[in-house]
């Protein structure tokens, strides 16, 4: 019924006046990349910002495995030089480059692999980056992991689709970890080795820096309640440098913020408290949500009774909540989406595609919130790339996400401890 308590509140909470302010403040400071200045600055910003709202707020330091990429170059041997980005903590070349064939494995999943065996091994694998949020979906970290197994001596992976330029990505590789040379290139590129055939040769040149010591910071705002369990709502702060990483997150961070803003007065003693966890390097395979959670005590991390996790929630008019195989997960949006007013979609199989992962992996009830799940053509492709502006995104669309986000964390802050069990099952 509208004009109910609830409806009032859930649309005072849609339109928070700081929002808009926030998500542009965010998206200043640039694409955020872990380990500098920029992502530095924003994640400073953002704990100045949760302090305002009250409660304890910490900066807590995690490791993961930094890296900077010095220098890098790719060209068909002689011929025209070719745009390159290298994934993140790729593995370098030799002073003198890596010099060999590329064999073309399409979209590069394993029945490419299997399909021409052993003709792999010494070559450079050519495959293509995937639409991320579908359930056909493969990982880039899983192509570069078959083309290291299958004893490849690179990897290129091709953004397929025409203009869009380079994107950015992590392969994933441990520091003095077994890796390849690895990079991303844009699809102009991929049509010109395609076109110079199938025996084309290219010189990959790609130096990189191991940083050891590396720290992640995280913000953290606790928000008390009664009951000693907390309700967490997450988000990453940290992105990519080729554009401002304004889908992926400053929508998840404008978005959390301001559900913690709205929720912070509905807590007290009848409820369960609000944790706030801004992570960095999530684009460092998800390393820092990771540190975070190992770190705890495990005391600390069973109160943890719930993760609603935000990452890319606009770009697209349709919402999905990645419910992480925790079935009892989907009733429970079903009823925060009834009660917003705003429909969410459910998608039972777990996608370690954010932190929610993180939490899934300890036994914590988790989604993630994302805009544009299995609609490749949504404004969400711009992710990753040079495209991934504030232009990408509608302000309904983090209105509309905010207000769902609050209803969820709203009615689970309000659940029995008996209920919150359910959640598992």
């Amino acid at each position: 019924m509208k004009n109910d308590k609830r409806d009032i509140w859930l649309d005072a909470a849609e339109h928070d006046p700081a929002l808009m302010a926030d998500f542009g403040a965010l998206c200043a400071f640039g694409g955020r990349l872990a380990g500098t200045p920029e992502e530095a600055a924003a994640m400073a910003w953002a704990i100045a910002r949760m302090a305002e709202i009250g409660g304890e707020v910490r900066r807590v330091e995690v490791p993961y495995d930094g890296w900077r990429c010095l220098s890098a170059s790719l060209a068909l041997e002689g011929g025209a030089t070719l745009a390159c980005k290298p994934l993140l903590r790729s593995a370098s070349t030799p002073a003198e480059g890596l010099s060999g064939e590329v064999i073309d494995l399409g979209a590069g999943r394993t029945e490419d692999f299997d399909r021409v065996g052993d003709a792999v091994r010494g070559r450079i694998v050519l495959v293509r980056h995937e639409y991320p949020f579908s359930p056909r979906h493969m990982h880039r970290r899983r192509k570069y992991d078959l083309a290291v197994a299958r004893g490849a001596a690179g990897f290129l992976i091709a953004n397929p689709l025409p203009g869009r330029g380079l994107l950015s990505g992590s392969s994933g590789r441990a520091v003095d970890g077994a890796g390849i040379p690895a990079a991303y290139i844009d699809d102009a590129s991929c049509q010109a080795l395609v076109a110079a055939g199938p025996h084309a040769r290219v010189r990959l040149f790609v130096a990189g820096e191991e940083l050891r010591g590396s720290q992640a910071g995280i913000g953290v705002l606790d928000l008390p309640g009664g009951s000693g369990r907390s309700i967490v709502i997450s988000a990453h702060m940290d992105g990519h440098d080729l554009g401002q990483s304004a889908l992926d997150n400053a929508t998840g961070v404008a978005v959390a913020l301001a559900a913690a803003r709205a929720l912070a007065p509905r807590i007290g003693a009848g409820t369960h408290g609000l944790r706030v966890c801004l992570f960095s390097a999530e684009e460092w395979a998800l390393a820092g949500s990771a540190q975070y959670l190992a770190a705890m005590e495990p005391a600390e991390r069973d109160r943890l009774a719930l993760d609603i996790n935000l990452d890319t929630v606009a770009g697209d008019e349709r919402l999905t909540a990645l419910i992480s195989d925790f079935p009892g997960l989907a009733p429970f949006v079903a009823g925060a989406a009834a009660a917003s007013g705003v429909p969410v979609d459910s998608y039972l199989p777990l996608m370690p595609n954010s932190d929610h992962a993180n939490f899934a992996r300890h036994d914590i009830p988790a989604l993630r919130l994302v805009a544009g799940f299995d609609r490749e053509d949504s404004r969400v492709n711009h992710i990753l790339g040079g495209g991934d502006v504030p232009a990408v995104v509608e302000e309904t669309e983090l209105r509309r996400a905010l207000r769902v986000t609050c209803a969820m964390a709203d009615a689970a802050l309000a659940m029995s401890d008996e209920a919150l069990a359910g959640l598992r099952r």
